[in-house]
């Protein structure tokens, strides 16, 4: 700003030195008629509108600095709005995440709790429920085919215990014969 006001003030001084220090011929030239401006008049003209341009192309620059000012902090704004924005999603991620793992829990010890009213053990109960909530039948099916077996042994121990004793040697011995073969039979029907 400074520097044009400068180059245009020496240019109004030069401008006036030189037509002071004019000769007889340019001092008759400014003796022109009243109403036409003399060159030192449309000199100081120039210059102030030299100056002027040059006060004005201060106050864009200083106004385009300011606006750049302003755009960058407007970035660091919608950073930090951004980084915020950021940090809500995540947070809004862990807790879907959480309540996904709720849900699967709740899930595994309602199914667990189904196959252990089943009479299945803990530990076929837990491994069902876990097949179950995979979506693997075949694993399933394989447990819940092991349950069954176990259960129809523990029922042929317990009705091995209950049985009475065959007694042999009174003559009854061919029915008796006749009733552990019946037994047999309907022990195998069952497996």
């Amino acid at each position: 700003m400074g520097n044009e006001e400068n180059k245009a003030n020496e240019a109004v001084n030069t401008e006036t030195t030189e037509n002071t220090t004019a000769t007889p011929e340019t001092q008759e030239q400014s003796e022109k008629p009243e109403g036409t401006p003399t060159i030192e008049q449309l000199m100081t003209e120039l210059a102030k509108a030299n100056a002027d341009i040059a006060k004005l192309k201060n106050s864009r620059d200083a106004a385009a600095s300011e606006a750049a000012k302003y755009k960058k902090q407007l970035r660091e704004k919608q950073t930090a709005e951004e980084i915020q924005t950021e940090e809500k999603l995540k947070a809004e991620e862990e807790y879907k995440k959480y309540v996904e793992d709720l849900e699967a829990y709740k899930k595994t010890a309602e199914a667990k709790a189904r196959y252990a009213l089943q009479g299945m053990g803990e530990e076929l109960a837990t491994k069902a429920a876990e097949a179950e909530i995979k979506g693997d039948m075949d694993e399933l099916a394989s447990i819940q085919k092991r349950h069954a077996d176990e259960l129809l042994r523990k029922r042929e121990q317990e009705w091995l215990k209950s049985r009475p004793e065959i007694n042999s040697g009174n003559g009854e011995g061919d029915e008796n014969a006749v009733l552990e073969k019946q037994v047999e039979e309907i022990m195998l029907r069952a497996r």
